[in-house]
């Protein structure tokens, strides 16, 4: 049972440390564009109406993008943590573990698999 905790939580902050660097990428791109445009403009003196729109259209991108995953990172932490404490809560009422673990394993087989499922992570059922 520990083992798994210490799975999940490895998982966890694996994906988390993806989803950051996924993160910086885009910001690295989105800020490279933005420099193309200040070198379009030193040069050639436009700002036309598309420029400033297409400007405009990335900084709404970035804003989003990193919000999206800003969300991601907090909702799988969370999530992660409910695991955590729904399990502690269930031992610290009950020292003797052995009635709570059908509860506990249908739980993770039904509800934390969908969930994996849905963000497309590939982890191995209970035993």
């Amino acid at each position: 049972m520990e083992a798994s905790f210490g799975d999940i939580k490895e998982e966890q902050r694996k994906l988390g440390q993806q989803l950051e660097k996924l993160s910086l990428d885009m910001k690295t791109g989105f800020d490279d564009i933005k420099e193309l445009f200040a070198a379009h403009d030193e040069r050639f003196k436009i700002l036309d109406k598309d420029v400033r729109l297409l400007k405009h259209q990335v900084n709404n991108s970035v804003r989003v993008a990193t919000d999206v995953i800003q969300a991601t990172v907090k909702d799988l932490k969370s999530s992660a943590q409910d695991v955590i404490t729904a399990t502690e809560v269930s031992m610290d009422v009950d020292r003797n573990l052995r009635p709570h673990v059908m509860k506990w394993t249908y739980w993770f087989s039904t509800t934390w698999m969908n969930w994996l499922r849905k963000f497309d992570v590939d982890h191995p059922p209970p035993p």
